[in-house]
C-alpha cells in the first residue's frame, strides 16, 4: 500500500483516534484516486459492451443533424436555454459516434492482421455489418445538412458560445471553468467539421476502411472454404444411404444406387469384385463384397487426395476470367490516365472519347459534379461515386459557354467547364 501511494494511485489518510486503544492500532485508511478507479473500471470493461457503445451511435447523423438545427434556431430567437440542451446533446451523440467509429477500426485493423483465421473473418464480418446497421447511408444523406449547420455554426459570436457554456454551470462559477467549457464547445464544432467535410472528412475515410475491408473478408473467407487438397464425400454416402435404406424394394434401392452414381464412375472404394458379371441385374444386397483397406477404414472421410475425376474442371474457365479481368483493369487504367492528362483544360477542348471505360469515367465526374452545388465563387468540388477521385469544375468562359464531348455511344452536351481532377 505504501507504493501505492508513492505511485499516486491511491490516497492515504489516518482515521481519528475515538478509544485509548486507536493509539496503538493502524489507523491509516486508503482511497482509489479518480484516475485509477477509472483506469479499472477500462480494464474490466468486457468486450460484449462494444456492442453497447456501438448501438448508442444508431442513428447518429440523424439526431446530429436535427439537433444543430435547434440549437441554430434557439440561438436565432435567443433562447440560450434551448440551445445549450440542444448542443448537450449534439455533443453526446458526438463521442458517442467517436467510440463506436475507435471500436469499428481497432476491430477491423485486428481482424485484418496476420493470416486469416475463423476467429478474424467472423468478428470482421460482424463489424462490418454493425457499421452498415447503425449507419448504413445516413452519413451520405445527412452530411450536406451537418456541413451547412457547422458553417453557420462557424459565424456564432464568442458571447453566444459563452452564454451557452453559462447555461450548464452555476452562476457564480469560477472563470476558468467558464472559459474551459466555452473552449470545449468550440472544439466540439471544429470536430464536427473534421468528421463530415466533404473530401478529407473522418466520417469519409471511416466509410472507405469499411469497403476496403470487404475484399479481405472475401479472399480470407475462400481461403476457410479450401479443403486444402483433400475432398470428403461423407455428406453424400450418407445421403445415399439413408434414401437407400428407407426404398420400398431391391428395384427402387438399385434404381437410387444408380440416380445417384450414374453420372460419373464409382470411385469412392478400391478394388473390383469378380462377380457378377452382369452388374445391372445383381441387388447390391446379394452382390459379393468389396475388400477395403486399413488405410481407407481409418482416413476414410479424407481419402481423397488433390481433384476427383468426377469433380468438373474449371481451369479454364478460371483462366479466361483471370485473362478478361486483367483486360478490363487495362482498359481502365489508360482511361484513367487519358483523363488525368486532360485535367485543368475546358470540356470543349478534349478530344474524343475513344472507349467505353473513358467514356463511364468521364459521365461519373460529369454526374458527381452536376450534383454538387457551386460554392460563392462557382467552383464546384465533388467525390465520384467510387470515392476515388475529387472533381473541381471551374465556371465556363462567356465566349464560350457549353461544350460538346463525343463518345462511342455519341455526343454528349454540357456546360464547357475546365475540369480538375486528382486522386482521393
Amino acid at each position: 500500500m505504501k507504493a501505492l501511494h508513492h505511485w499516486g494511485v491511491v490516497i492515504r489518510w489516518q482515521d481519528k483516534a475515538k478509544t485509548e486503544a486507536d493509539f496503538v492500532r493502524t489507523r491509516d485508511r486508503y482511497q482509489l484516486t479518480s484516475e485509477a478507479a477509472d483506469l479499472h473500471r477500462w480494464l474490466r470493461r468486457r468486450i460484449d459492451e462494444d456492442a453497447v457503445a456501438t448501438s448508442a451511435a444508431a442513428f447518429a447523423p440523424a439526431v446530429i443533424a436535427d439537433r444543430l438545427d435547434d440549437t441554430l434556431l434557439a440561438l436565432a430567437e435567443r433562447d440560450l436555454l434551448s440551445a445549450a440542451r440542444a448542443w448537450a446533446q449534439v455533443r453526446t451523440t458526438l463521442k458517442d459516434m467517436a467510440e463506436a467509429a475507435s471500436i469499428w477500426q481497432s476491430r477491423m485493423a485486428s481482424a485484418l492482421a496476420g493470416s486469416p483465421d475463423e476467429e478474424k473473418m467472423r468478428r470482421l464480418r460482424e463489424t462490418l455489418m454493425a457499421y452498415v446497421t447503425v449507419w448504413g447511408a445516413g452519413v451520405d444523406t445527412y452530411s450536406p445538412r451537418i456541413r451547412d449547420a457547422v458553417g453557420k455554426l462557424g459565424q456564432v459570436a464568442d458571447e453566444d458560445w459563452r452564454a451557452i457554456a453559462l447555461a450548464g454551470v452555476d452562476p457564480d462559477a469560477a472563470e476558468e471553468i467558464v472559459a474551459a467549457i466555452t473552449h470545449g464547445h468550440k472544439d466540439a464544432a471544429q470536430t464536427l467539421d473534421a468528421w463530415f467535410r466533404p473530401s478529407s472528412g473522418q466520417a469519409l475515410r471511416l466509410r472507405r476502411q469499411v469497403r476496403d475491408a470487404v475484399t479481405p473478408l472475401l479472399r480470407g473467407s475462400r481461403v476457410l472454404l479450401a479443403t486444402g487438397g483433400r475432398v470428403t464425400r461423407r455428406a453424400e454416402l450418407l445421403r445415399i444411404a439413408t434414401a437407400i435404406e428407407s426404398a420400398s424394394s431391391d428395384e427402387a434401392a438399385w434404381r437410387i444406387w444408380c440416380a445417384a452414381t450414374g453420372l460419373w464412375s464409382a470411385r469412392h472404394l478400391s478394388g473390383v469384385p469378380a462377380e457378377p458379371d452382369t452388374p445391372a441385374r445383381t441387388s447390391f444386397w446379394e452382390a459379393p463384397t468389396v475388400p477395403v483397406d486399413v488405410t481407407l477404414r481409418k482416413r476414410g472421410t479424407q481419402s481423397v487426395k488433390g481433384r476427383p475425376a468426377h469433380v468438373p474442371s474449371h481451369r479454364a474457365a478460371r483462366r479466361a476470367a483471370r485473362e478478361a479481368a486483367d483486360a478490363q483493369r487495362l482498359a481502365v487504367e489508360r482511361a484513367e490516365r487519358a483523363i488525368a492528362g486532360r485535367s485543368g483544360s475546358h470540356l470543349a477542348d478534349w478530344p474524343t472519347i475513344s472507349s467505353g471505360p473513358e467514356a463511364a469515367l468521364v459521365w461519373d465526374l460529369l454526374t458527381a459534379v452536376l450534383r454538387a452545388a457551386p460554392d460563392a465563387s462557382g467552383i464546384r468540388t465533388a467525390l465520384t461515386g467510387d470515392d476515388r477521385w475529387i472533381v473541381m469544375a471551374h465556371p465556363a468562359p462567356p465566349t464560350r459557354p457549353s461544350a460538346l464531348l463525343a463518345t462511342p455511344d455519341g455526343s454528349l452536351a454540357c456546360e464547357n467547364w475546365r475540369i480538375e481532377v486528382s486522386r482521393a
